[in-house]
C-alpha cells in the first residue's frame, strides 16, 4: 500500500469521511514509512527539493558557531551542550564544530553535542557526517524524549525546524471561522471548510486580532508543547530559532490573505500539497510571536528577534569575507565564500526572508551579548 491510499484508507474510516489538514500535513511529511521527512533520499542541496542557508556555504555554521562560542563564554559556561534539533545531514553541525574546535579549544575537549532528529535515515547520516569530531555525542528521535532524561547547560538551536510542524489551517467565513478538512473525490485530495476543531476554535477565541472575511491563514497547535519541552531540556542557556516567520501582526496581514503554506519539489516551489504526496516538502509561516509567548510562559525569555542577515552581521559574518585576485567564479574558493555571503545578507533572498528569535534561561540580565 502507498502513501495515497493509506490516506484515503483513514478518511474513509472517519465519520464525516475526512480529516482535518493538519492530519493530512502529518501523514504527508512525518508518516514513520511513506512520509516525505521519514525517507532515504536527499531533501537539501542539488540533489534535494530546496536549499537551506546552511547548504549555501560553511560561511553560515561558521558564524553561528561564533554565536553559540560567545553565548558560553558570556555566561561562563566551561563544560557547555550544544543542541541541535532536526538537523538534516548534520554538515552544519559538522562545520560549526570545525569552528569551535578551531577558535576553543579548551571549550571543544569539554563539549557535548545533542542531536535531536525524527528521521532514522537522517539520524545515520548525522552519525557520518560527526563521526571525525571526538567529542560526546548522543542521539535522539524526538524533543520529548530528550526532555524527558535530559537537562542541559548550554544552547538549542534550530534551523528550519518549526516551520515542518503540521499546521491547521482556518478560513474566516462572513459567518464565522471555518477549518480546512481534507477529503477524496475520485482519487483526488481535495479541500472543504468544515467546522473547526475544539482546540483550533479555542485558539481563534483567543486571537487578539480582527481579520476581514475571506482571509486565511496556519496555525500551528503544536507551539506550546514545544516550548515547553525545549525548556525542560534546557537547564540553563539560550535557545537560538531561526526559521521562515514573522510576528503575528505581519504574518496575518491582509498582503497574505492566502497564507503561507508552501510546498518544495525538486527546487520547484508552489502551493497545492495535494500532488507528490510524499515526495514533497510542506512548510508554513513561523508565528514568532507564539513561539515567544509560550516560551515566556515555559520559562525562556526573549532576548532579542531580527532578520536573518542582522544577526549574521552582528556576529561577524562580513568579516569573514576574504580578498583575493581570482577571477575564475566557478574554481575560486574565495569568490564562492564571498558570493555566499552576499547571498545570506540579501534582504531580498534568505537575509530577508528568515528570522532569528533567541531566547534565554536562568541567565543573569547582565550578560552582554552582542547582537542583543
Amino acid at each position: 500500500m502507498d502513501l495515497n491510499s493509506l490516506i484515503r484508507e483513514e478518511i474513509q474510516k472517519q465519520p464525516g469521511q475526512a480529516i482535518p489538514f493538519s492530519r493530512f500535513m502529518e501523514l504527508a511529511i512525518y508518516h514513520p514509512s511513506y512520509g516525505y521527512y521519514m525517507s532515504d533520499k536527499p531533501k537539501v542541496g542539488k540533489e534535494g527539493d530546496f536549499y537551506t542557508s546552511a547548504s549555501v556555504h560553511p560561511v553560515f555554521a561558521e558564524t553561528l558557531a561564533d554565536a553559540v562560542i560567545h553565548m558560553w563564554q558570556a555566561s561562563n559556561m566551561t563544560a557547555p551542550t550544544l543542541v541541535e534539533i532536526g538537523g538534516g545531514t548534520g554538515s552544519q553541525c559538522r562545520h560549526m564544530l570545525d569552528r569551535i574546535r578551531d577558535i576553543v579549544p579548551e571549550l571543544y575537549e569539554t563539549l557535548t553535542v545533542m542531536m535531536i532528529e525524527a528521521s532514522p535515515y537522517h539520524r545515520e547520516v548525522q552519525k557520518e557526517a560527526l563521526e571525525n569530531h571526538p567529542v560526546t555525542k548522543k542521539w535522539y528521535s524526538s524533543l520529548e524524549e530528550a526532555a524527558g532524561r535530559e537537562q542541559i547547560e548550554g544552547v538549542i538551536l534550530s534551523n528550519e525546524w518549526l516551520d515542518a510542524f503540521p499546521v491547521h489551517i482556518a478560513e474566516k467565513k462572513k459567518t464565522g471561522w471555518q477549518e480546512v478538512w481534507v477529503t477524496d473525490r475520485e482519487d483526488q485530495f481535495v479541500e472543504e471548510c468544515r467546522e473547526v476543531t475544539p482546540e483550533l476554535g479555542r485558539y481563534l477565541e483567543a486571537l487578539e486580532m480582527k481579520l476581514p472575511a475571506g482571509m486565511r491563514i496556519e496555525v500551528n497547535l503544536e507551539l506550546e508543547k514545544a516550548a515547553e519541552d525545549v525548556s525542560r531540556l534546557l537547564k540553563k542557556g539560550f535557545v537560538v530559532t531561526i526559521d521562515y516567520g514573522d510576528l503575528q501582526e505581519e504574518l496575518y496581514h491582509q498582503s497574505r490573505k492566502q497564507g503561507t503554506l508552501m510546498c518544495y519539489y525538486r527546487h520547484q516551489a508552489h502551493d497545492n500539497p495535494y500532488i507528490h504526496t510524499g515526495e514533497q516538502d510542506i512548510t508554513a509561516h513561523v508565528n514568532f510571536s507564539d513561539w515567544s509567548r509560550y516560551g515566556e510562559k515555559a520559562g525562556l525569555q526573549e532576548w532579542a528577534y531580527m532578520r536573518q542577515d542582522r544577526f549574521l552581521i552582528r556576529n561577524g559574518l562580513l568579516e569573514k569575507a576574504v580578498s583575493h585576485m581570482d577571477t575564475d567564479p566557478f574554481r575560486s574558493p574565495a569568490m564562492k565564500r564571498n558570493r555566499a555571503i552576499q547571498q545570506l545578507i540579501d534582504p531580498a533572498g534568505l537575509g530577508g526572508r528568515f528570522r532569528v528569535m533567541v531566547q534565554a534561561k536562568e541567565v543573569d540580565q547582565s550578560v552582554v551579548l552582542r547582537f542583543r
